[in-house]
């Protein structure tokens, strides 16, 4: 792979009760409080962007030399709804226990206007998610994103359909997506 990076990008999982996690927190407060207002910064008083899907989660971290470049999570269900069934009008999974669902998916501001550099985190995000869903043995995987995303993500390859109405939600107009295995 051609990296565009100055440092090789490392990925890396990790749970929430690791010491990375607090830095993950804080990241994810910053880029959807601070940047892009997706939620309420009062809700997050420390300034970490926590919730009750950390602890039943698989987290992918892209770190560049020291600096995180790109975040993720796997939401594995452990026995609990995946919030895409709190959130949105979308049929009951008939395997809740073969299921998963993205979220959090985000690129540092650092990485995230030059296309080339935000394509390869993507890629490496991507890369390392579907090792997750291969190994918790997955077969079907949801996701919330923007109409955009929907569209990059089909012109990628992979086949994610919409699977209920769109809403306001985190800031934008989002829709509950889905890809069977």
């Amino acid at each position: 792979m051609i990296s565009f990076l100055r440092a090789k990008p490392k990925v890396e999982k990790i749970l929430v009760k690791d010491d990375l996690f607090s830095k993950v927190a804080e990241m994810r407060y910053k880029i959807y409080c601070e940047e892009l207002g997706f939620l309420e910064k009062k809700k997050y008083p420390e300034k970490r962007e926590m919730d009750e899907y950390d602890g039943q989660s698989i987290h992918v971290v892209v770190k560049v030399g020291n600096r995180m470049a790109g975040y993720a999570r796997v939401i594995l269900p452990n026995g609990k709804k995946l919030p895409i069934f709190e959130n949105f009008k979308v049929p009951e999974e008939k395997d809740p226990h073969h299921a998963c669902e993205i979220s959090r998916f985000m690129i540092s501001k650092a990485y995230r206007h030059k296309d080339e550099t935000r394509r390869e985190i993507f890629k490496l995000l991507a890369e390392e998610i579907l090792k997750i869903v291969e190994e918790q043995e997955v077969k079907v995987v949801y996701a919330v994103v923007e109409e955009w995303l929907l569209k990059s993500l089909q012109k990628r390859g992979y086949e994610f359909e919409k699977i209920g109405e769109g809403h306001f939600h985190m800031g934008a107009v989002t829709y509950p997506i889905k890809l069977v295995l």
